[in-house]
């Protein structure tokens, strides 16, 4: 294996492949939200992204699983993880269900505003479905096969999102972001069943599959806290402002920050992959250098979309939703901090280093917190500025870390 085939070109192609499926997953996006804006009321727009901003956070974790070390491991210890890591996988999913039918629950009194038991309970069955074939996902990834995991991707976000828009043409209420998970799950575990990948089955080693578990807990925690950093905002601003104004700030989040996100999220699901590919090879040369220039070509990405808001949301959507300007403007800044700190973390993942890593998403959670407890805003303008300041301090934690160990950036 040359060193040469994952250079600089490699992770641009494979981060293209990826960013460039989600820009036209993201358009189907756009469906959705046109569909949410014109069928329901913003009461009820903020009703749904609270549902699925409680299925997002407890769906992250799926990325704690043995997926991390799947895509590092040698080939030497790869079938032992394989086995082992299936048994893991069905661990975590049936927890995920029961979590989350646990947290449907609590919205009774969490959210007294908002009725979404059903639509969080409902959304568990998904968790059900993604082990059978989670490890021919991971195997993808691994072997840096973007092109067909962003084809896979792609495919099952767009179905997903014209289920939504089709499901509340269809007078089906809230209920159609229930439907449009299932519409995923479906999809996605049909399309991976068809994948060729290294052949294995479930298998139980006890030291193994310990081993697993353990760093799944790890992982699993600093997982939990990213995913709160995503969605505290919109759990504190369901409790502060009055339904009608979290329905404006939902829909500026969903029109700018969740459609940004989605680029970061590609961007870095190709830089893992990448990353351990260069260890794998002995690749030292200017690893530090490659990810900052890609990283900074995506942040451009985010910028130009928080100066472009003022004419597609008026352009997309009607006057009603008109006042989120400049909410939307300021959260698509958000992800330009959001995508050094996820590429700084895939770093850390990469070398092994869990224990830093959850560190990290623990700090940034904490300083979005006390920025918004400090500040308690009330309007999603001043919701979304303390965000974006609260954010840029998110970067202290790897200056400091990289200057007390210069050589963090770079592969073990």
């Amino acid at each position: 294996m040359q060193a040469s085939k994952y250079s600089i070109t490699h992770l641009i192609r494979n981060t293209s492949w990826l960013v460039g499926a989600e820009v036209i997953a993201k358009a189907s996006r756009l469906a959705s939200i046109m569909a949410m804006a014109a069928f329901l009321l913003p009461v009820e727009y903020g009703a749904a992204m609270l549902a699925l901003s409680i299925h997002e956070v407890l769906r992250l974790l799926l990325r704690s699983g043995a997926g991390a070390q799947i895509i590092r491991a040698n080939d030497q210890e790869l079938p032992q993880l394989l086995a082992n890591g299936l048994c893991v996988q069905w661990t975590i999913c049936i927890g995920l269900f029961v979590v989350q039918i646990a947290a449907a629950y609590s919205t009774h009194w969490l959210f007294p505003d908002h009725d979404i038991f059903e639509l969080v309970a409902l959304m568990a069955l998904t968790y059900l479905v993604f082990p059978i074939v989670s490890t021919k996902a991971f195997l993808v990834q691994r072997d840096n096969r973007m092109a067909l995991f962003s084809i896979i991707s792609s495919a099952c976000i767009i179905i997903e999102n014209f289920a939504i828009a089709l499901g509340l043409y269809l007078d089906a209420g809230l209920m159609a972001i229930v439907y449009a998970k299932w519409a995923f799950a479906i999809i996605w575990l049909g399309a991976f069943m068809m994948v060729e990948t290294q052949p294995h089955r479930i298998g139980f080693e006890r030291l193994v599959f310990v081993r697993l578990l353990l760093t799944s807990t790890q992982l699993a925690t600093a997982e939990a806290l990213r995913s709160l950093r995503m969605n505290m905002d919109v759990f504190i601003a369901a409790r502060l402002m009055t339904p009608e104004l979290f329905g404006l700030y939902s829909f500026a989040k969903s029109a700018g920050i969740g459609l940004a996100m989605s680029i970061s999220q590609a961007y870095i699901t190709a830089l893992y992959p990448y990353i351990c590919q260069q260890q794998k090879v002995n690749s030292h040369n200017s690893l530090a250098k490659k990810i900052t220039i890609v990283t900074g070509l995506v942040s451009v990405l985010f910028i130009c979309q928080s100066a472009l808001v003022p004419i597609y949301v008026p352009f997309l959507f009607s006057s009603e939703w008109q006042a989120s300007f400049l909410t939307t403007s300021l959260l698509c800044l958000v992800a330009i901090t959001t995508v050094w700190t996820d590429a700084y973390s895939a770093v850390l993942r990469s070398k092994g280093q869990f224990r830093i890593e959850t560190q990290q998403c623990a700090y940034c959670l904490l300083v979005s917190l006390a920025g918004v407890f400090a500040m308690a805003p009330q309007s999603p303008e001043s919701f979304a500025l303390v965000l974006l300041l609260s954010s840029v301090l998110w970067l202290v934690f790897p200056a400091v870390n990289m200057f007390i160990n210069f050589k963090t950036i770079k592969p073990a």
